[in-house]
């Protein structure tokens, strides 16, 4: 938000310069981003924290705030302002508040006699460095003393206004009816729906409720007569209109943030003030529906309790300085205890720990002096998800992938650039947005559209993974809890790779995370025989996908996407995706590493490649190999996997192998190796197979 270096400096009376200021905010209240020169003033740019808009959102509110960290007394009641006794408001103007739980208050003061023209420059300039528009002395007075104190108002032309009984005009707040339409100050005309909050007249809307007024009752050159409103809406309802509208406001923002209805009262009151200073007029009376007041609470807070959880002795006068000083009362019950009345302003206080926080940012946590804790430490029970999920990241990781964070929720769009149906995915009320609409069924889908981005941002080739939640609705009619699991996603695309050697590169990476895992038993099985693996084999090329097996569990899948796929995500790179069940890894994994006996003999490597049907498995021909190799076998790897026009015409592929021959009680001779590979090719060559020469 925006302020005015030199209205704070007018208000709080303080002598730092912008820089300083601004250095002081940052330490002990809000960051500010960044301090600008404008004409004679300075703009202060301030994040203003969510649970502080209610309080500091105006000038009036973040003065008090550097008061009290500057330990200067901030005199609230010289900026007090004139009463309006009710008068005879209530024969021209009639106010109804359909449901307290939509407005809690609404506030009305009619001026008569008032005069519009340009405001004087000095309030133009504050309005401008904020980021308002200056429009007429009227309407810019509500902005100006918005400014202020933080509470919106508005001006009605009151003779604009429509009622039910003569000579008297009648507000009310109610919900939109389906249809009804409103052309706003923007001029712009917006559709209503029952969601939408409204101010409504005798005739239908003026105005939606806490955002945006109404062209129809807006003041112009020839208002005589206005209506003052000061108004608390439903931080929720105005959310919501301001959401199906997509339309944002400076009121919107702050009503969003909940203020209290209290503030309604005095800033009503500045703003009649203001407006008759500036175009004369004179109160016909002041109306107030409050049909269930906000009083403060009050909270009790101990000196020794608070001093034990800072760090830091302070004595009971320091910390009922510190509260009065943020305008709370303070009302001693002993010599260490106090019972602090909190202003209905300061909605972010409710507890003691609140309290205790507030004074130590006010004393200075730079002040406090570090001390390590003197109690032990008993650390949790191990949780194994998580301690393997960390370990699988850290895998991933050392081979070369980079981790990657999805926003966990989708749309329709997304899920059709993969043809995924959205039945079984939860599906939220009210969305940011249609492609927030469902939270996420299907991690990978994510990782694969980023791979695809990062390959169209010119980077030869991508090598991601991420742990996400998969969620799905529950059974049953969703009566059932949700399914939530963690997935493990391992994406890897390349521009202009070699046919198949990327599914051969993600299953290397799915491999050693397995062994490095302590589950080294597994397997792939290509038959794709559940009913929901074979749902998830659209998003796969028919030949080149897998389940990921531990016996007959399935604890994951593999596969290359459909080149369709492919294309409607509008990338040309080979994408080869792996998604696994977190929770089942977790189940299988050991812990301990088992010893398992180096021979001290070299071993002597065999390479060798052979033809086979594109219908055959790896692990078909890998049976075959190691049945027939004999004993001195110790391992195998495939490398590579190959195939070009003349074997995709004749449905064939090349897969090779790396063969690993050693013995544990002596040196193999070449003739032993080469004995052991006649066998394997004999074999090989008995399924019709051709082995490569």
């Amino acid at each position: 938000m925006k302020y005015s270096y030199n209205w704070l400096r007018e208000l709080a009376g303080f002598k730092e310069g912008p820089e300083k200021l601004a250095e002081v905010l940052t330490m002990k209240s809000f960051e500010v981003e960044f301090v600008e020169k404008s004409g004679n003033d300075w703009k202060l740019n301030v994040a203003i924290l969510p649970n502080r808009v209610p309080d500091s959102s105006g000038h009036f509110g973040l003065s008090r705030e550097i008061s009290a960290m500057l330990g200067l007394k901030f005199n609230a009641e010289k900026f007090g302002a004139k009463q309006y006794p009710s008068g005879g408001i209530r024969q021209m103007l009639d106010v109804e508040i359909e449901n307290p739980e939509d407005s809690a208050r609404y506030m009305a003061i009619v001026l008569d006699g008032v005069k519009v023209k340009d405001s004087p420059a000095w309030m133009k300039e504050r309005l401008e460095l904020c980021g308002i528009q200056s429009i007429n002395n009227l309407v810019d007075a509500a902005n100006y003393v918005m400014l202020e104190t933080g509470q919106p108002l508005h001006v009605f032309d009151w003779s604009n206004l429509r009622g039910k009984k003569k000579g008297i005009k009648g507000i009310r707040v109610r919900h939109a009816k389906k249809g009804e339409k409103l052309k706003g100050l923007d001029e712009k005309d917006y559709v209503l729906s029952p969601n939408i909050l409204v101010i409504a007249d005798g005739e239908g809307p003026v105005a939606v409720a806490g955002i945006k007024g109404g062209k129809g009752s807006g003041v112009s050159k020839d208002t005589k007569t206005i209506v003052l409103e000061a108004a608390n809406f439903s931080q929720s309802v105005v959310r919501r209109g301001s959401r199906e509208l997509n339309l944002k406001t400076d009121a919107s923002l702050r009503f969003e943030h909940g203020l209290d209805p209290n503030l309604a009262d005095f800033a009503i009151r500045r703003l009649a003030d203001l407006i008759i200073k500036l175009a004369g007029g004179a109160s016909k009376g002041l109306l107030d529906v409050y049909p269930k007041k906000d009083i403060p609470r009050s909270i009790l807070f101990t000196v020794e309790r608070s001093n034990a959880v800072l760090g830091e002795t302070l004595t009971a006068h320091e910390y009922k300085k510190i509260f009065e000083s943020l305008g709370f009362k303070a009302e001693e019950k002993s010599k260490t205890e106090f019972l602090v009345e909190i202003p209905t302003i300061r909605r972010d206080i409710s507890i003691e720990e609140d309290l205790i926080e507030e004074a130590g940012r006010i004393y200075g946590y730079e002040k406090i002096k570090p001390v390590l804790p003197s109690t032990s430490h008993i650390p949790d029970a191990e949780e194994p998800e998580l301690y393997w999920e960390a370990r699988t990241r850290d895998l991933l990781k050392s081979s070369g992938y980079i981790e990657s964070f999805v926003y966990e929720f989708t749309g329709s769009t997304e899920l059709s650039l993969f043809e995924e149906s959205s039945n079984g995915l939860l599906e939220l009320e009210n969305p940011v947005s249609p492609e927030t609409k469902y939270l996420l069924g299907r991690p990978v889908l994510k990782y694969i559209l980023q791979t695809a981005e990062n390959i169209r941002n010119n980077i030869e080739i991508a090598r991601l993974f991420g742990v996400a939640k998969s969620i799905r609705a529950g059974g049953k009619g969703n009566e059932e809890p949700a399914n939530e699991r963690k997935t493990v996603s391992i994406v890897l695309g390349q521009k202009g790779g070699k046919n198949g050697e990327e599914f051969y590169e993600v299953k290397g990476a799915v491999d050693a995370l397995l062994e490095s895992l302590g589950i080294a038993e597994h397997w792939y099985d290509e038959k794709l025989d559940r009913a929901e693996a074979k749902e998830a084999a659209k998003l796969y090329h028919p030949y080149r996908r897998a389940e990921i097996k531990i016996d007959d569990e399935c604890i994951g899948c593999i596969g290359e996407v459909h080149p369709a796929t492919r294309a409607r995500i509008k990338t040309k790179a080979r994408i080869v995706a792996a998604e696994l069940d977190m929770k089942l890894l977790a189940k299988h994994a050991e812990s301990d590493a088992h010893y398992s006996h180096i021979s001290k003999f070299p071993a002597i490597i065999r390479d060798i490649a052979v033809i086979v049907p594109e219908s055959v498995k790896t692990e078909d021909v890998l049976n075959v190999v190691e049945g027939s190799a004999g004993g001195n076998l110790f391992d195998t790897d495939l490398f590579d996997y190959f195939q070009d026009e003349k074997m995709e015409e004749g449905e064939e592929k090349s897969l090779a192998f790396h063969l690993i021959f050693q013995s544990s009680e002596k040196t193999l001779t070449d003739g032993e190796a080469d004995a052991s590979i006649a066998k394997i090719v004999k074999a090989l060559e008995a399924k019709s197979w051709t082995v490569r020469k």
